[in-house]
């Protein structure tokens, strides 16, 4: 994947902030495509409102114009200090999280950033229902930038070892996070969580005293780290600095909490469901530590993933 057609989504006069300028840094250094995304939504109650109005009747029509104007702005400032960036800008109008996730997909991007710093925020790791609609429906990997104050230095990706057939899909993501990472000049880590949830039935019915659950739990955990080793095994030419990490307890409980106190700028997440509707849920474990990370978040999608939009 080369993460060189970058999708940026920008909401009506809303303003470029440092999040946003992390990700044209980004895409100066890989010398990218970017198309500047305004979403209007389209209200039907503007319809209602024309036939008794003649001054509702091309409000839309001069919205778009409006936009479109603004983004060229955008575009005439940005150039001068992202010189090897490409810019597009494009207008459309609808429902934001749908045109989204279908203008992604029509012009085959490969990322779209999303800013997910908000004002009305309660909590540092909030991100808004149009920004968890797209990370749900989306083909294409999202970048869900929270908060800027320092350069990316510490990426993680999350890596689930639970399911054999995770195989193909987590060399997907480790390829993923290792471009991420040259791109930025980033450390990674590969971070498993695991825990012997098997524990009680060991005791209780084959009898496994403290020794043998300890002796199990290293054997266990041994095999897992070489798992996640063969993973790097073809990147051995990569420049990026790896380490691996395997934390013990639930993923969605001990992945934030890892994050925060390691102080990860950004955490790459593989979005798929076990159970579900087959191109619709993301998997409750990723959603739930979405909801917790505060720090921005890179979702990826396994390639059997079909959007529902």
């Amino acid at each position: 994947m080369k993460l060189n057609r970058l999708l940026v989504t920008i909401a009506p006069e809303q303003p470029l902030n440092d999040s946003f300028h992390q990700a044209f840094w980004f895409a100066n250094q890989c010398s990218a495509q970017v198309t500047l995304l305004t979403v209007i939504e389209e209200l039907c109650e503007l319809k209602e409102v024309a036939v008794h109005s003649n001054t509702a009747v091309n409000i839309i029509d001069e919205a778009e114009k409006f936009f479109h104007k603004q983004l060229q702005h955008h575009v005439e400032v940005l150039h001068i200090q992202y010189p090897n960036i490409t810019f597009k800008t494009l207008v459309r109008i609808g429902i934001p999280h749908i045109e989204i996730v279908k203008e992604a997909k029509a012009s085959q991007v490969s990322m779209v950033v999303i800013d997910s710093t908000r004002d009305d925020k309660k909590l540092a790791c909030q991100r808004g229902r149009n920004t968890l609609n797209i990370i749900r429906k989306s083909e294409i990997p999202i970048w869900s930038i929270s908060s800027y104050s320092k350069p990316i230095d510490h990426v993680v990706a999350a890596i689930d070892l639970s399911n054999i057939e995770y195989q193909d899909f987590n060399t997907k993501l480790v390829a993923l996070a290792l471009e991420y990472c040259e791109i930025t000049g980033a450390d990674l880590t590969l971070c498993h969580a695991w825990r012997l949830d098997s524990e009680g039935y060991l005791r209780k019915w084959s009898g496994y005293d403290d020794n043998d659950i300890e002796q199990l739990s290293r054997k266990m955990k041994n095999e897992r780290i070489e798992r996640l080793k063969s993973l790097l095994t073809p990147h051995s030419k990569s420049t990026v600095n790896t380490k691996i990490e395997i934390v013990e307890g639930e993923a969605r409980e001990v992945l934030p909490l890892y994050a925060s106190a390691k102080g990860v700028d950004v955490v790459i997440l593989g979005s798929l469901s076990r159970t579900g509707i087959a191109g619709f849920l993301m998997g409750n474990t990723a959603e739930s530590m979405i909801n917790q990370l505060s720090c921005s978040v890179l979702t990826l999608k396994p390639d059997s993933f079909k959007s529902p939009v």
